[in-house]
Parts: C-alpha cells; sequence; structure tokens
C-alpha cells in the first residue's frame, strides 16, 4: 500500500526537480547572454572611439571649436563687446531646438562625446 503512494509522489518530486533545474539552466543561460552582449557592447563602443579619434587625426574641427571656445571666453572680459556677446547668447536661447542641438552634435562629434543628450538639459 506504502508503495502504490510513494512511486507517484517520488514521481511528482522528480518532476519538480527537474523543473527547478531546467529553470535555473535556463537563468545561467540567459546570465552568459547578458554578459555576452555587454562584452559586445564594449567591444563596439572601443571600435567606435578608436575610429573617431583616427579619422580626426588629420582634422581642424577640435581646434576650430576650441579657438571659437576661447574668442568667447575672452569676448565675455572685454566690456564693449559683452552687449553683443549677450545679444547672442539671448539668440540663442530662442533659436528653434534643431538650431541648438545641431550646434551640441558638431561640438560633440568634434570631440567624440557620444551622447549628447546629457550636455542639453
Amino acid at each position: 500500500m506504502w508503495g502504490s503512494l510513494i512511486a507517484p509522489v517520488a514521481k511528482i518530486a522528480s518532476t519538480w526537480i527537474e523543473g527547478k533545474q531546467k529553470k535555473a539552466e535556463a537563468k545561467a543561460k540567459l546570465d552568459v547572454a547578458k554578459l555576452e552582449a555587454t562584452v559586445k557592447r564594449v567591444e563596439l563602443d572601443s571600435e567606435w572611439e578608436d575610429s573617431a579619434m583616427s579619422a580626426s587625426d588629420n582634422s581642424w574641427k577640435d581646434e576650430a571649436w576650441t579657438i571659437c571656445f576661447i574668442a568667447l571666453i575672452v569676448a565675455s572680459f572685454v566690456p564693449p563687446l559683452q552687449p553683443y556677446m549677450q545679444a547672442g547668447f539671448d539668440f540663442l536661447r530662442t533659436a528653434p531646438e534643431w538650431l541648438q542641438y545641431g550646434i551640441l552634435a558638431s561640438i560633440a562629434a568634434s570631440f567624440g562625446i557620444k551622447s549628447i543628450t546629457q550636455l542639453k538639459k
């Protein structure tokens, strides 16, 4: 009598254990896939940065933007130029968003910054 009761219970327990093992295996496979995807993304990011840096080897974009920023900073300390500086910044503040983002994208591309959305708030 006990034998006829133990066999079905053992089968249910065995099936439950197998299910737990399969779930654990699936979770382990998912973790491995996530790690592989992260590694792949890091490799691609590294390749993008390398190609961006090599593309800018013969470019004057960085220097042009640096000179532009230096000129803006210097002009901000020259009293006769300050009204013009203020008018320019007032215009940029009211300029269409596509122009604002275009300027940010140009600067970001020049300096190799991938996420311009963090620059404009």
